[in-house]
């Protein structure tokens, strides 16, 4: 059965921890939110309980204890403050967080753009949680308005950052301290929300650091100011391609009340390559509350004058000159002022040229009188050699990503004439193919599970996350040799997102 068909059954009455659950506030597609009242203090607190269906899932158990302890490891006034984890009776993990009085950042945006200031003073907040996170080698990689929860007065509110359910240790944990073994995310494997997904995470890029923070942060207050995220669509590769190539529209034109170093800092921390974000919170910070530079890295190299052009390449620049001093030869040189053009310097070889032209002409007459010498016999060149066809360009090509559940399956590249095709190796993997809209049928396979085919043209870059079934107990018997079917060019290529956005609750 699969996990959306399961109903679970109600906790509110029940006794979790030293809590009594009083009502359910919350629930996504992994688990639950209940609150929950201590029966002798009256203390209110918020317990995530997740779903029974994946309590059997030791990767998803260890990645949920994995939220707890990476919040607890940090410790930040700015986060949400874990109290107590555990299993209950039936076997369902969960963890005790402090009970958040407010409204998420998400319904805040909902109502319109929120003024500059108080997005930059909400920004500062998450900012300084984050810099402890990162100090710690936690990395968030799930920002989004409706992690972020704002409580108390809505002018002046305290930033509480939730869901820490996808954050990756980049040093893991050493299991004589914790008593247990670090949790790693699959290299490859997706993780986060589209809309605020930086260009790394687009590409499914296994090399993430702190950085891949400051852009999604920067397209949340980027949304905050304009009313809008910065880039949108319909589909999510659509929106994967944006993010990975399109600049982002200019915010000074979107809002141009916001101050200009605003700007500069959100448009760099919007950038796609690494290297030339912020190098850490601290600094995207400053930049936003004008104690620093935003410029991007290279961006302020000094502007060379046209005169230092023309010194550099030896000729003379071209400055003004009174019109009584203008002569013949300095009517074709640009007008007065114009530092933008240079002419070379005459020199007295270029004097000496013109001087023998002028002499030769004015003894024209005796030169005419001598006898003119027999002309020498014409030679003909031979014919020149045809010019050589220019190579053919390379072909275009194209990134296919191909990535499945479970990981580790292996990819076979259908072709006529071959019962299994030609087996690529394990996914995650990348192929490097000629853009072309011929289709072509590929087969995952993993043992314990059912073949999953599906038909793929190399017309633009694509990344496809297929799931495979298992097979019941009975029926795992080894498969059979696959036939080759035949290929539909132009076939609609159908794009399973499991797994690219974890939702949150």
């Amino acid at each position: 059965m699969a996990y959306g068909e399961t109903k679970e059954a109600s906790q509110v009455g029940k006794t979790i921890g030293n809590y009594k659950v009083v009502q359910q506030i919350g629930e996504g597609g992994m688990g639950v939110v209940y609150l929950a009242e201590h029966p002798v203090i009256g203390r209110k607190v918020a317990i995530k309980l997740l779903h029974a269906t994946f309590a059997r899932d030791s990767e998803t158990v260890a990645r949920f204890f994995n939220e707890a302890r990476a919040i607890h490891m940090i410790a930040h006034p700015n986060i949400v403050e874990i109290l107590d984890f555990g299993q209950t009776t039936d076997g369902q993990p969960y963890f005790i967080m402090e009970f958040l009085s407010g409204q998420p950042l998400a319904d805040r945006i909902a109502r319109g753009p929120v003024a500059w200031s108080d997005a930059v003073a909400i920004v500062t907040q998450i900012c300084d949680a984050l810099q402890a996170a990162h100090d710690k080698n936690i990395i968030h990689r799930d920002l989004k308005p409706h992690n972020v929860y704002l409580v108390g007065l809505e002018t002046k509110p305290t930033v509480k950052i939730l869901d820490f359910g996808v954050a990756k240790m980049t040093t893991g944990w050493n299991t004589s301290d914790s008593g247990g073994q670090s949790v790693k995310t699959r290299t490859g494997s997706l993780m986060g929300t589209p809309l605020y997904m930086s260009p790394e995470q687009c590409r499914g890029s296994g090399k993430l650091d702190h950085r891949t923070d400051i852009y999604s942060l920067a397209v949340i207050l980027f949304e905050m100011i304009s009313g809008h995220p910065p880039f949108t669509a319909e589909g999510v590769g659509e929106l994967f391609a944006k993010h990975m190539l399109e600049p982002p529209p200019s915010l000074a034109q979107l809002a141009p009340q916001t101050p200009p170093q605003v700007t500069r800092a959100v448009m760099r921390a919007l950038s796609k390559d690494l290297e030339d974000r912020f190098p850490n919170m601290k600094a995207f910070a400053e930049a936003l509350n004008g104690r620093a530079a935003s410029t991007m890295p290279g961006s302020a190299r000094p502007r060379v004058a046209a005169s230092q052009i023309a010194t550099m390449s030896g000729t003379q620049p071209v400055t003004g000159r009174p019109a009584e001093e203008a002569t013949t030869l300095s009517s074709a040189v640009s007008k007065p002022g114009d530092d933008t053009l240079a002419v070379p310097k005459r020199n007295r070889k270029g004097l000496a040229v013109g001087f023998a032209v002028t002499a030769a002409i004015v003894g024209g007459g005796a030169f005419l009188m001598r006898p003119r010498p027999t002309p020498p016999p014409v030679v003909q060149a031979p014919p020149a050699e045809a010019p050589r066809p220019a190579p053919p360009p390379p072909p275009e090509l194209v990134d296919v990503r191909f990535e499945a559940e479970p990981d580790g399956a292996h990819l076979f590249r259908m072709a006529e004439g071959k019962p299994i095709g030609d087996d690529l190796g394990p996914v995650p993997i990348d192929l490097k193919l000629p853009k072309t809209d011929e289709a072509v049928e590929y087969v995952l396979r993993a043992e314990g599970f059912k073949d999953r085919s599906v038909t793929v043209d190399a017309s633009r870059d694509r990344a496809l996350h297929l799931s495979l079934e298992r097979l019941p107990v009975a029926d795992k018997k080894p498969p059979k040799p696959l036939a080759p079917r035949p290929v539909k060019p132009r076939k609609p290529v159908v794009h399973d997102t499991d797994g690219l956005a974890v939702p949150s609750f």
